[in-house]
């Protein structure tokens, strides 16, 4: 009997031994790779503007040119910029939850301001921890139930002006190098630069030589406003730098993914608690040396329920079944690869403090952002609209202008209370979204295209628009501020 190598064609034997080498070769680097994995570092602001992060405020002529972030230009520097990033709702509670479960806030439940998420959902915390990471949270949590985010806590949870940081550097540390052989995935939550304002360098910024974004009122009150708020901005850099100088210091740096994320907006009109670009448009920066090239820009459609998904498959782990988010890993890899073609925002009223029945939902493109008002009659109301007739607060300081001769401020006062079923904006045309187009000659054709994308997205997501609104107070932690 002839032997089983004689039977075989050589170039076929050859053939043979070369894959099986590959393969063998390939899963010792697979082991050599699993027990390799990368740190991940998630730094997330809380309550900051897209375009008051250094790096984007240089990018753009029509951005303000304020911001004095050094730690931040540096990380940028070493890293990938994404300049078309958005999370799907400008409040803190349903953005870090659907940063945390890849899934959109309808769909998680965690809709409403101070939402909770449906039982039985899984985060970071679950997808990490059973990858053998230790997972954990330092600083700022709202985030609930705590079956769904079981987060080792790390540090202090600090808003304030005591403190070096707002979520303690120094349990950060002790988080970061209790074990060098288990890798660890640690979210960073800061407090800055969410209102009262109350930290930081104020002698960084001259209210008199300011500059107030086109979409804002300039009123001396305001620049006051801004520069409490900028200082915030560069003790938010100031922590970054802080985090950044910790893994330096312990080495850790080439083996860590280290992503910065701007949340949402400020709490400031046309930002927070729209879907406006100053509302849902980010700040994402992600530095991973000797996988990301340094000093890059991607201008891909991305949400943050890409996130999980994404460094999953940046640590070779697929994705989970049934979230929303879909991986951006091809293009943290090569920049040029484009993502989504539409990103989407959801806005709850309800059970934010003085908040009216206010749905609104909305879809954007590379070019054109789609709003719809789906209860337009009544007028929208939050703890900013509460001191309009008394002269308090941003928008009362604004009427008091419009009072005074200031037309336009005026009409963003009533901007914000009242506005119209439909509203589209030319977003590269018109960035800051002062011009609704819906109206124009053309325009129609664009609604026409957008608006089935955005009800197919309702539908899919479980979302039942103005319904959905008033069933809010069912899924929120706290019912204080329903009506």
């Amino acid at each position: 009997m002839k032997s089983l190598t004689s039977r075989i064609n050589p170039a076929a034997l050859i053939t043979m031994i070369f894959v099986t080498g590959a393969f063998w070769c390939n899963a010792v680097l697979a082991e050599t790779a699993d027990t390799q994995k990368p740190n991940i570092v998630l730094f997330l602001a809380d309550d900051t503007n897209w375009f008051d992060i250094g790096p984007y405020d240089r990018l753009y002529d029509y951005t303000p040119g304020n911001a004095i972030t050094p730690n931040l230009d540096k990380l940028a520097s070493e890293g990938m910029m994404f300049t078309s990033a958005f999370t799907a709702t400008a409040m803190c509670s349903p953005t870090r939850q659907q940063l945390y479960t890849g899934i959109y806030p309808v769909r998680n439940g965690a809709y409403p301001n101070h939402g909770v998420a449906y039982e039985g959902t899984k985060s970071i915390a679950h997808y990490f921890g059973d990858m053998g990471y230790r997972v954990g949270l330092a600083g700022k949590g709202h985030v609930n139930p705590r079956s769904v985010y079981p987060f080792e806590k790390v540090g202090e949870d600090i808003k304030g002006e005591s403190g070096l940081t707002t979520f303690g550097i120094e349990g950060v540390e002790e988080f970061v190098k209790q074990d060098s052989k288990q890798p660890f995935f640690i979210i960073i939550a800061s407090n800055n630069s969410h209102g009262p304002w109350t930290r930081g360098d104020r002698s960084l910024y001259n209210a008199k030589t300011i500059n107030v974004p086109s979409f804002l009122i300039d009123t001396p009150q305001f620049r006051n406003d801004l520069v409490r708020y900028y200082a915030e901005i560069s003790d938010l850099d100031n922590e970054v730098g802080l985090v950044d100088d910790l893994l330096d210091q312990h080495n850790l740096v080439d083996n860590t993914i280290f992503v910065f994320a701007s949340e949402q907006g400020a709490g400031m009109p046309f930002a927070k608690f729209t879907t406006y670009d100053a509302g849902l448009k980010t700040a994402f920066i992600m530095r991973w040396p000797n996988h990301i090239e340094s000093d890059t820009r991607s201008d891909a459609l991305v949400q943050y329920v890409d996130v999980v998904p994404t460094l999953m498959e940046a640590v070779g782990q697929a994705a989970p079944s049934g979230i929303d988010g879909r991986s951006f890993y091809p293009v943290i890899k090569d920049n040029s690869r484009e993502h989504r073609d539409y990103v989407y925002g959801v806005q709850t009223t309800r059970n934010i403090i003085n908040g009216s029945d206010y749905p609104i939902r909305s879809i954007r493109d590379k070019q054109y952002k789609l709003i719809v008002n789906l209860l337009y009659q009544s007028e929208f109301s939050n703890g900013g609209t509460a001191g309009i007739s008394k002269g308090r607060g941003m928008l009362g300081d604004w009427q008091k202008a419009g009072l005074a001769g200031n037309k336009r401020a005026l009409e963003r006062v009533s901007q914000v209370t009242k506005r119209p079923l439909m509203e589209l904006y030319d977003v590269l045309q018109d960035p800051f979204e002062e011009d609704n187009i819906a109206n124009e000659i053309g325009s129609q054709q664009v609604i026409d295209r957008m608006l089935p994308k955005l009800i197919a997205w309702m539908d899919q997501q479980g979302d039942k628009g103005a319904l959905t609104e008033l069933s809010a107070c069912e899924r929120a932690a706290s019912f204080k501020a329903c009506p």
